[in-house]
């Protein structure tokens, strides 16, 4: 009596292909998932640090400029008072201001009309070089993208009692904000602290 041997090889049936198959796809989702998540938290943080480098830029260029500038003057009004008054130093310790002028290095002091101004109009950090900020004058300096909700200067030792009192002045820049980027604004506080380079003798 002869055997006979089968030569089906075994495979896989409906049930388990259909069973392999989803599986498949819901790696799949949850892996593009993932990666569109990735995506996006990168296209935010790209965006959080273009505005920031922007708005470190600007800190950074005001802070140069006040380090060796002179004759500090803090306005409490965001609008500027005339030449002449600008160019008489004033501190703000206490409640702060919205406007600081001051002579940059190379400037003439003998001109009122020269004087260096800063200033927040509306949301945006803006600068004035001439004509001590004479409407048409101002150059913003920040982005549209970073939205300034406040910002103080706060100016001490610009005006010693009597002589020098050998302090250099120094000026604090207070900014707070908003940058909007992709997937919502983001707030941010910075604080600077400028002290003048010159010798007060």
């Amino acid at each position: 009596m002869s055997t006979r041997h089968s030569n089906t090889v075994p495979g896989f049936t409906l049930i388990e292909m259909m069973v392999a198959v989803s599986i498949f796809a819901i790696v799949m989702m949850i892996g593009v998932g993932a990666l569109l998540t990735m995506v996006e938290v990168n296209k935010r943080a790209q965006g959080i640090n273009s505005v920031m480098n922007n708005l470190n830029a600007a800190v950074e260029q005001m802070s140069r400029s006040i380090r060796v500038g002179s004759s500090y003057y803090c306005g409490a009004s965001a609008n500027p008072p005339s030449p002449t008054t600008l160019s008489v130093p004033q501190d703000c310790q206490s409640s702060g201001g919205l406007l600081l002028a001051f002579e940059e290095t190379g400037g003439n002091p003998d001109d009122p009309n020269d004087q260096s101004v800063y200033r927040l109009n509306g949301t945006q950090l803006e600068r004035s070089l001439k004509l001590s900020g004479a409407n048409g004058s101002w150059v913003a300096i920040t982005a549209p993208e970073v939205v300034i909700t406040n910002f103080k200067f706060y100016v001490t030792g610009s005006t010693p009692t009597s002589g020098s009192d050998f302090a250099q002045p120094r000026v604090l820049m207070i900014i707070k904000g908003t940058a909007t980027v992709q997937g919502g604004p983001t707030e941010f506080t910075i604080q600077s602290s400028v002290t003048q380079r010159l010798i007060d003798i």
